[in-house]
């Protein structure tokens, strides 16, 4: 058995969150170490991460009708982990579970920060090198968080044949982005944080005003690296919210890993979602400080020279955003180079140990 899997073995018994509201990042962290390439440093992932999660509840299989009114009830996540189990025990492929489950929950995709997507793609990217019922059960608490967390934003995508989003606008829109400038925000869940949004229309118009991502794997993809693009920038720009917006570049390449599993049209709306999360933290964080950041350290910059010495900085950090973020902006890179995710990356694996780690989602 694989370190990562020995991982899920000792994750599987434990709940989807701990702290009323913090998110279990250590099933996703471990497999962003596989990533990285340093996999053996999952056990001591493990001994650090687990003690803070407690025991998981036992529960129930739900019929489909109970499952919708349960959607976005957290007390029913152990109902949905039971329920989701099941319907991959039975599945012949788990690709037919993702296709069929994941569209209903695109609307909700921010539910817990975005780690219940985070999750299932995480899931799903171990599951692609190798099927196992360990690894499937991991996609069920994956999408079990999804559905018991489901949480929709305000706005909605346009259709499908509505005028496509131009990727190369997507950065200029998000530097003139309304925000709320609230500075309370940072001592709440980023989950309850983005609930301000709820009477903000300047948000809505902002979206409506970017559309959608063309239908077709090309426009999705070209999507994406420019949302992937600007979030990188974004976490550079905003040191004293770094875990916020770490989920600007994370989120939608979680997005990358589910597409394909889905057809074009809910691929493209996931997109559509993606940016939408991307938007709410970026509205909510945006304002908040007293003029532009300065530029990365020295060191931050010479760590950024070499991806063997990031990874290698990121996963001995033992730090989970770091671990995740770093291996979210090497895909990114590997797929499109560009400094930035190198600069973010390194900046990450040096900075955010001990930078409100964990004290918001």
């Amino acid at each position: 058995m694989s370190n990562y899997d020995e991982a899920l073995e000792r994750f599987r018994i434990v709940g989807l969150e701990y702290a009323d509201g913090l998110s279990n990042h250590g099933p996703m962290a471990a497999e962003a170490l596989v990533g990285l390439g340093h996999q053996a440093l999952i056990p001591a992932l493990v001994d650090v991460y687990a003690p803070r999660l407690p025991a998981a509840r036992a529960g129930r299989v739900l019929s489909e009708a109970e499952q919708a009114s349960a959607r976005g009830r957290v007390e029913h996540a152990a109902d949905q982990v039971a329920t989701f189990e099941a319907r991959l025990e039975a599945a012949a492929d788990w690709r037919d579970v993702i296709a069929r489950e994941v569209p209903p929950l695109l609307p909700g995709l921010f539910a817990a920060t975005g780690h219940g997507l985070l999750r299932t793609a995480h899931a799903i990217r171990a599951l692609e090198r190798e099927d196992s019922a360990l690894r499937r059960g991991e996609l069920a608490r994956g999408l079990a968080h999804w559905s018991s967390r489901y949480q929709t934003l305000p706005g909605h995508p346009p259709p499908s044949g509505a005028p496509p989003a131009d990727p190369a606008t997507l950065a200029v829109r998000l530097e003139v982005w309304p925000h709320l400038a609230d500075a309370s925000a940072r001592d709440q869940l980023f989950f309850e944080a983005v609930r301000r949004l709820d009477a903000e229309p300047r948000f809505v118009e902002a979206m409506d005003a970017i559309g959608r991502p063309a239908v077709g794997r090309a426009g999705l993809d070209a999507f994406l690296d420019a949302l992937v693009r600007t979030g990188a920038a974004l976490y550079l720009a905003h040191p004293d919210d770094r875990i916020a917006y770490a989920h600007a570049v994370t989120i939608p390449e979680a997005v990358r890993s589910v597409a394909p599993h889905l057809s074009e049209t809910d691929a493209s709306a996931a997109g559509w979602y993606a940016l939408q999360a991307v938007g709410a933290l970026h509205a909510v964080f945006g304002g908040i400080g007293d003029g532009a950041p300065g530029e990365p350290s020295e060191t931050v910059r010479r760590t950024a020279e070499s991806w063997d010495e990031i990874r290698y900085r990121a996963a001995c950090s033992l730090q989970e955003h770091a671990i995740k973020l770093a291996e979210a902006c090497l895909r990114a890179d590997r797929r499109a180079p560009d400094p930035i995710f190198a600069l973010a990356a390194a900046d990450a694996a040096l900075e955010l140990e001990g930078r409100r780690s964990a004290g918001n989602c």
